[in-house]
């Protein structure tokens, strides 16, 4: 190890200098970031997971237009998180585990530095084997701390690894969706079909190179000391290099693979990745064999999400009434307006698409404008007319609700439906009020069926025959 020039005074002394007081103290510094980290990861699992679930509800609902690639991407990075999250809590918890054993051992070796095996008395083969094999206080500490500082290291470089490899998932995906948009665009003719197989024919080479890009990551650079393979796999490497992100932490890579040998790396990773599929089963585990599963919807299992009164922190994703047991004659369901609906108010409301234009600053002018040569007209008039009438509005939301079915006990009932923000946490949706006079005390039903299209519309003509009417949601109540 080099010396250290206590007595330089120049930039590159005070620097090095620095450094090296750094590298001394950073187990503090690992042990405030391990701590912290592990206190905002295990803290902030279930936020992300509704940050998550709102994301994907809102932003990245799954819609049968040429947005389907961005959204299906935007759920792959997020559904990519709680992986993450879990992987660098495990290890950070291992990481912390290790420290505070070296922190013991370093005040075990203030009272005490050296083992008295004399004392022990050991008899036979034990008398050179223990003594030979267990390490001195000194040893194991600068040991157990220089396993610490690699797992901590190790920690991010893998985790920036997952990044890596969803962030190249996502770009194939999105190559691989240009077909669809190629067909959509230019049809079904020649023009298309080269199109398409160009497209397939490059994607299919991009597969293959990210798959050596990421084997060669595995196989420690084994490409890049192959003497004729090198040369084609360098244009591979460059490329993915940037889609990746893997230039962020190259340093880290390289500095595992050539200080430190294979084995153990390889040793490490696979007890991090058992612990991992282990915490992973543990938690798909399921001993409730006769209990539905989560997946399973319908009027036999009580949801809380559906009442208002149990929600807590959940959201609305389908519908909601205020509680279980209903005492007065008037029962309000709201019914979440969710965007993978798009396409089907698209096709049978075209006129419902402006309803959020209003009046912008090129409206005013071109009223003002209009207002000099039309004198038969105030501005208000023209402004009124620009913006959406009553008249406009109770054909929008006559179109809406004439696309929704609402049963009770399976007897169907006329919907009425207002647009409306639900008190919870501002879902939008459909205000309808159900008038419960005339039911008897007891159980009830509230079947909501939405019309839904039927296949994939990138693939085939949107057609009026190929949306049916299916269930939305099953609630079940008990009227007082």
């Amino acid at each position: 190890m080099e010396e250290i020039d206590y007595n330089d005074d120049s930039k590159e002394g005070k620097l090095r200098r620095w450094v090296d007081n750094l590298q001394l103290e950073s187990w503090q510094l690992e042990l405030l970031i391990t701590g912290f980290s592990i206190f905002l990861l295990a803290s902030g699992l279930d936020q992300y997971s509704a940050i998550q679930a709102r994301i994907n509800f809102d932003k990245f609902a799954i819609t049968s237009d040429n947005t389907v690639i961005i959204t299906t991407v935007g759920r792959a990075i997020l559904a990519s998180g709680p992986l993450m999250i879990k992987f660098f809590l495990i290890s950070l918890l291992l990481h912390l585990l290790l420290r505070g054993f070296w922190i013991g051992i370093v005040g075990l070796s203030s009272v005490s530095n050296k083992i008295e095996f004399e004392k022990l008395n050991f008899k036979g083969p034990f008398r050179k084997h223990i003594p030979s094999k267990v390490r001195t206080l000194d040893d194991l500490i600068f040991y157990i701390d220089q396993v610490s500082s690699v797992i901590f290291a190790y920690t991010y470089l893998i985790v920036f690894s997952i990044i890596s490899v969803v962030l190249v998932g996502c770009f194939l995906f999105v190559f691989i969706g240009l077909t669809n948009v190629t067909l959509s665009t230019f049809g079904a003719g020649g023009v298309a079909a080269v199109l398409v197989t160009l497209i397939g024919v490059t994607a299919l080479v991009l597969a293959i190179s990210a798959i050596l890009f990421f084997l060669d990551s595995l196989l420690f650079s084994a490409f890049k000391r192959s003497k004729w393979f090198s040369y084609i796999f360098y244009p591979i490497y460059r490329f993915f290099s940037i889609i990746s992100l893997s230039f962020i932490y190259r340093s880290i890579y390289y500095h595992l693979i050539t200080n430190f040998k294979r084995k153990q790396i390889a040793l490490v990773t696979i007890v991090l990745l058992m612990v991992a599929f282990i915490t992973t089963r543990i938690d798909s585990w399921d001993r409730y064999t006769f209990f539905p599963i989560n997946e399973v919807h319908n009027q036999y299992i009580i949801e809380t999400n559906h009442y208002a009164d149990e929600q807590g922190d959940d959201f609305i994703y389908t519908a909601s009434i205020p509680s279980k047991i209903i005492k007065d004659s008037f029962l309000p369901l709201f019914i979440r307006y969710s965007p993978e609906q798009n396409m089907a108010l698209e096709f049978f409301c075209p006129d419902a698409n402006g309803i959020n234009e209003g009046i912008n600053f090129k409206t005013s002018i071109q009223v003002g404008m209009q207002s000099q040569t039309d004198t038969s007209k105030t501005v208000n008039e023209l402004l009124r007319e620009r913006m959406v009438t009553d008249e406009k509005m109770a054909s929008i939301i006559g179109c809406i609700q004439s696309m929704y079915e609402i049963k009770i006990d399976g007897e169907p009932i006329k919907t009425d439906f207002s647009f409306a923000y639900h008190p919870n946490k501002g879902e939008k949706g459909f205000l309808q009020m159900l008038d419960l006079e005339g039911y008897e005390r007891g159980k009830h039903v509230i079947l909501v069926n939405h019309l839904d299209y039927q296949g994939n519309a990138l693939m085939a003509e949107v057609t009026k025959e190929r949306f049916k009417m299916s269930r939305l949601v099953e609630i079940v109540f008990w009227k007082e």
